[in-house]
């Protein structure tokens, strides 16, 4: 599971401490503890988080702090606490100042805030993906409309787009015929396209999968897919995730359009599956016409 950056404001050095040693031990977030505000704005300025965690009060005003965060940073977490006495004007004052959640902390117990920082972090991250993949989406569309003519180089150049797209280490399209599966077009690390250089049997391959059902397959967070463990190829060459669609050329399986990669854990967002999708239906329709002209050259070689 990725770790989560935490910005941690918090005047109050003792409770600083527990809160964010209570919040590490989740395994799941990094705090950098900052006593001040003021200096926590700066840090924003040159650093990445994914949230800002507030205890109130601060010596130059938690409701102005926060202010200062939502005007510079519309879309970051901003979780707050402090203790039950708390009245709720001041929690009032904070949420109209921009928190996206308040807890109150009871004896210390920092679950709940751990809970509302993974489902703010959570939504935060899912409202990046959406902005990142729309756009990459209408990249995907350009590289697709402006890919060259020729087949060859169409298809090298979709697969290119793909992979840079989807920040992963192998695209590939795949030929699948009598139980083999082989790469005939691919952009890759090196080491990547030496491993799929020959056929490999298909049964080793996420593509069985693919294939078999005639739908785009993802793997899960543990790199399998259908609550099946990783198939041959992926524990032989160390791969964590897959998507693949099939490719379909005059209503036959032709073999699949697929990314794997060896460092990535989180899944793939609508748009990358859809954007896979489109992707292969355009390959499919590239090969239709490369055979037509085929077919129309060797027509008229015989009359």
């Amino acid at each position: 599971m990725d770790e989560h950056r935490l910005l941690h404001v918090d005047a109050d050095r003792d409770r600083r401490e527990a809160v964010g040693a209570g919040v590490a031990a989740e395994r799941r977030f990094v705090t950098d503890p900052e006593p001040c505000g003021g200096t926590a704005v700066d840090t924003l300025g040159h650093e990445s988080y994914d949230a800002v965690l507030v205890g109130h009060p601060l010596p130059d005003g938690t409701v102005e702090f926060v202010g200062r965060v939502r005007g510079g940073y519309p879309d970051l977490p901003i979780v707050a606490y402090g203790d039950d006495a708390a009245g709720a004007g001041v929690v009032r004052a904070l949420f109209r100042a921009g928190v996206t959640a308040h807890v109150p902390l009871t004896d210390g117990e920092v679950g709940t805030l751990v809970d509302r920082l993974d489902d703010a972090i959570e939504t935060y991250h899912d409202r990046q993906r959406t902005r990142r993949g729309a756009a990459a989406f209408r990249r995907l569309g350009e590289a697709v409309a402006g890919a060259p003519t020729d087949v060859d180089g169409a298809v090298e150049g979709v697969l290119r787009s793909v992979r840079a797209t989807y920040e992963v280490d192998f695209a590939g399209l795949a030929r699948v015929a009598d139980g083999e599966f082989r790469v005939v077009a691919a952009d890759a690390s090196r080491a990547l396209r030496d491993e799929f250089a020959g056929p490999i049997p298909l049964e080793e391959t996420y593509c069985e999968t693919t294939v078999n059902e005639g739908r785009t397959v993802t793997s899960d967070p543990g790199g399998g897919v259908d609550g099946d463990g990783r198939p041959a190829v992926a524990r032989r060459l160390g791969l964590s995730c897959y998507l693949g669609t099939p490719v379909t050329v005059d209503g036959r399986t032709y073999g699949t359009l697929c990314v794997v990669d060896r460092t990535r854990r989180r899944g793939f967002a609508a748009w990358e599956r859809q954007g896979i999708e489109l992707a292969a239906r355009w390959v499919a329709r590239e090969l239709e016409h490369d055979r037509e002209k085929s077919s129309l050259a060797r027509g008229d070689a015989d009359e």
